[in-house]
């Protein structure tokens, strides 16, 4: 017997069916299309994304979703279900659909634009595709509405919530204790050989390495694929068709290494989510602050241990023999986490990194307020780069053209890469009081409690509870930065005998 839920279901699954027809088809932009397919693939993503938008805010899905509001004795899922549905109404609800329409073009094009500019250090060939962007996404702001400012509107659509009021606090708090740790390791005697990581990697030896990590992560291989794209991502379509991307350097064993940790990440987060709820509003990640806190979890907290690599040096050793040829164990992880300011947010150490992305959000809000013009971007970018790191950028393709996020439109994501810092610190001092002897089963190559653990506590429950919840009950505390700062505090105070 159809109820209102079911109906409500009905609609959104048709919705949910062409987003994700948008979704393959930039995956594929990404990775698999010809040069001169750009203008195609634009125009078929703007009229995709324009009929995905009227397919959300139907007089069909609006009756569907009134009544379903007004339904008797609703089950804490399907009242779940009904609430993340709204709010998604809402917001779509409040952009015309002809707007929808330009910026799905725009930000194709501007991926194009981007992916030539990266390659060419032609700023000057991307930056009218950027201001085109920024003015779109700004009357995307005006439209769905806000409290505070512009970017507020912007910031909910990937943290549920976030506003730049909270964080302003947050970000200039990471900002001081981060420099002043990075200044304090600047000072240490103690050095690692980083040389150890730029000999000759091979790269399909890099990439045979690479799958071997992330299998014994617990990414399956039957419902995953790994290829190569200019900047790395993951794409999930559902837990039977989740794509990883990644990128090699043989001079240099860290981007594919750490970058393929970190999609795989994402990956297992997509692949433990209930097939059940797939193509239902709960059927998808809360947020992306809870999705990046995966990829940063197992990049980081244990793609870096000691543990970690007792079990994998030996591996790399075999698969590497003459690039690591005499070195040992505790110089190579010293290595891996070497803290030096650096031009690349996705190759920064973990203790720098969070300034990659006070730069972006302070950049970001000035955007959106007005007092950053995109002409000027270049100037701005390297001169917040020297004051926060010390460093500027010798050419825009290691500066300012770095990230794919901004041709894609992606404005208001960065922030939830430290918000991502905060929460799997957060998870990881939960997870080794919950799992006996953890770090003893990562040295001994067991990934598979820690996934487990992950999956119960973050992945099944998709978009039931909010972010702040979801790691609420899954480390019975609120929210905190004291957990990442009192991790990075304890791992480089012991490496650099601060």
């Amino acid at each position: 017997m159809k109820t209102e839920i079911t109906t409500l279901l009905e609609h959104w699954g048709d919705f949910d069916a062409v987003s994700k027809a948008c979704q393959i088809l930039e995956w594929d932009q990404e990775t698999m299309l010809p040069e001169r397919g750009g203008s195609a693939r634009a125009m078929a993503l703007s009229s995709l994304a324009k009929i995905a938008h009227e397919k959300l805010v139907s007089k069909e899905f609006r009756k569907a979703l009134k009544e379903a509001n007004a339904a008797d004795k609703l089950s804490s899922k399907e009242a779940a279900m009904v609430r993340e549905a709204d709010r998604e109404f809402k917001r779509a609800a409040k952009v015309p659909a002809s707007l929808v329409s330009e910026i799905a073009r725009a930000e194709s094009e501007g991926l194009e634009a981007w992916r030539k500019a990266y390659k060419s250090n032609g700023w000057n060939d991307f930056v009218g595709k950027l201001a085109t962007l920024v003015r779109l996404k700004r009357r995307m702001a005006d439209a769905i509405g806000y409290a505070g400012v512009p970017y507020d509107a912007l910031l909910d659509h990937y943290e549920p919530g976030a506003t730049v009021k909270e964080l302003d606090p947050l970000f200039e708090g990471l900002r001081e204790t981060t420099v002043d740790l990075v200044q304090r390791i600047g000072r240490s005697k103690r050095k690692p050989d980083s040389s150890i990581l730029t000999r000759h990697y091979p790269k399909d030896a890099q990439l045979a390495f690479g799958w071997k990590i992330v299998e014994t992560m617990g990414f399956d291989r039957n419902a995953g694929r790994i290829d190569l794209s200019t900047h790395p991502f993951c794409s999930g379509f559902g837990p039977g068709d989740v794509r990883l991307t990644t990128r090699v350097n043989e001079r240099d064993v860290r981007p594919n290494l750490f970058g393929v940790i970190h999609e795989a990440g994402h990956g297992l987060y997509e692949q433990g989510l209930d097939e059940k709820l797939m193509g239902t509003p709960l059927g998808t990640a809360i947020s992306l602050g809870v999705h990046e806190s995966q990829s940063r979890l197992w990049e980081n907290i244990v793609g870096r241990s000691r543990a970690f690599w007792e079990h994998f040096f030996p591996i790399a050793k075999r698969q590497f023999p003459e690039a690591l040829k005499n070195v040992k164990l505790a110089d190579f992880h010293f290595a891996v986490n070497e803290v030096t300011p650096s031009f690349i947010r996705v190759e920064a150490d973990e203790v720098t990194y969070n300034l990659h992305i006070v730069l972006r959000y302070e950049i970001e809000k000035g955007l959106f307020d007005g007092s950053i013009a995109p002409k000027n971007l270049p100037q701005v970018w390297n001169a917040k780069m020297n004051e926060l790191l010390g460093i500027r950028p010798r050419k825009d393709s290691e500066g300012v053209l770095q990230d794919i996020h901004w041709a894609m439109g992606l404005y208001g994501y960065f922030p939830t890469y430290s918000l991502g810092n905060l929460y799997g610190a957060q998870l990881w001092d939960r997870a080794q009081r919950d799992i006996p002897d953890l770090e003893k089963k990562i040295a001994a190559g067991d990934l598979l409690p820690l996934r487990e653990w992950l999956r119960k506590k973050i992945h099944q429950p998709g978009r039931m509870y909010s972010a702040k919840d979801l790691i609420r009950r899954a480390t019975g505390r609120e929210p905190s930065p004291k957990y990442f700062s009192e991790y990075v505090e304890k791992k480089f105070g012991e490496l650099y005998d601060l």
